[in-house]
């Protein structure tokens, strides 16, 4: 190890005695705590200043805990409580909230998008269900070599429209015949939630999403607000002075209902119990949201992946959720990657546990596989 990264290790683990949030007994093995911290200083050397950790029972915290640093320039500490950009977590939100469209009855899953979208070319061809499940075919506006320079620019979700609108080609594939991941159906989503409410999304988000299941410090993110512990992003480089500098600006308009919102470890496991709990969708609703996916041949959406994310992921893709089983059971989860964060939430319906991870850089991987391993070590749970 190089002196710089071993310098940012030791100031990364610095911070821990003062951080720590003590395991409450009956999920985690003795010294559980000790292995997850070097798991966390694993990651950190690997490029990231900070790191969150919290593993929930039935909504309980069982291991709560925040490490290194939230904010390089003014060293302030990452805490549990720290606010983060969630990425492309936000799209079970989004899910939840168009599937209380079906509910309301205001729309349903095979109606066509040019019902609520008519300034999208291919709307006509692609539904609802498909927009849901990534088996529109549509590209995907993240590819497009213009987003490095053009995601910095605030939008209107018409803009973001427009943006779609112009990608080429028009279509990766006949919509329903198979599976591509694509920010672009979720953004054009969260235009029909707009669309059939007739409420701005956050006002959607806010009174049908957040207030039930109790979350107060989740919103889209806007860069005007002042967020007290708001996380900032960075990126590994090692020309900078202390090894970082900040990521690339993306506006949060650009990911909107892809990956625009920030929110907190606490919030996330109150939204884990109140989605799954049924307080947000009827339970048949909630049955088609985390259920395997199907193209229009019957096969499931992994059957319809590209070779490579079929053997990486191993899963299914639901409505907004990865769905898959793991060595401690059936698995409900979805990961997010922007500039400056990378995040992941997982839900195991059959002991009630939610492990939510997430960084403050783009340059390392999150420690999913270990965490998770850590957390059910002692439970002794098979499927």
């Amino acid at each position: 190890m190089n002196l710089s990264r071993a310098r940012g290790v030791l100031l990364a683990l610095a911070w821990l005695p003062a951080l720590a949030s003590a395991a409450a007994p009956g999920l985690l093995c003795p010294h559980a705590d000790e292995a997850i911290d070097a798991a966390a200083a694993k990651t950190m050397q690997q490029g990231s200043p900070g790191m969150l950790v919290g593993i929930y029972r039935r909504g309980q915290p069982d291991y709560v805990r925040g490490y290194g640093l939230a904010n390089l320039e003014h060293r302030v500490p990452m805490r549990p409580q720290a606010v983060f950009n969630l990425a492309s977590v936000t799209k079970q939100f989004t899910a939840a909230a168009v599937l209380l469209m079906v509910q309301d009855g205001k729309l349903r899953l095979d109606d066509r998008l040019d019902r609520y979208v008519p300034t999208l070319p291919q709307a006509s061809r692609v539904t609802i269900r498909q927009l849901l499940l990534q088996t529109s075919g549509l590209p995907d506006y993240a590819e497009d070599p213009a987003e490095a320079t053009s995601g910095a620019v605030a939008r209107t979700p018409d803009e973001m429209v427009q943006w779609i609108a112009g990608l080429q080609p028009s279509l990766a594939f006949e919509p329903g015949s198979a599976w591509r991941y694509s920010n672009s159906n979720y953004v054009l989503l969260g235009k029909v939630v707009e669309q059939v409410s007739g409420e701005p999304l956050q006002a959607v988000f806010a009174r049908r999403l957040f207030a039930p299941a109790g979350m107060t410090d989740t919103a889209f993110d806007d860069p005007t607000q002042v967020v007290p512990g708001r996380t900032q992003g960075y990126r590994r480089d090692k020309q900078a002075p202390g090894g970082f500098a900040n990521a690339r600006w993306l506006s949060p308009t650009v990911p909107g209902a892809a990956g625009g919102l920030r929110t907190t470890l606490a919030d996330l496991a109150r939204w884990t119990q109140a989605l799954h709990g049924g307080r947000i969708l009827h339970e048949e609703l909630l049955r088609t949201m985390t259920s395997p996916g199907h193209l229009d041949d019957g096969r499931t959406t992994k059957l319809g992946m590209p070779q490579a994310w079929q053997e990486g992921l191993d899963a299914d893709y639901g409505m907004g959720v990865f769905i898959n089983a793991s060595p401690f059971g059936h698995r409900i989860w979805h990961s997010g990657d922007m500039p400056g964060f990378s995040t992941w939430l997982a839900y195991y319906p059959l002991t009630g546990v939610t492990i939510a991870l997430a960084i403050n850089s783009e340059s390392a991987d999150l420690p999913r596989d270990e965490i998770e391993r850590l957390a059910f070590a002692c439970v002794g749970v098979r499927e």
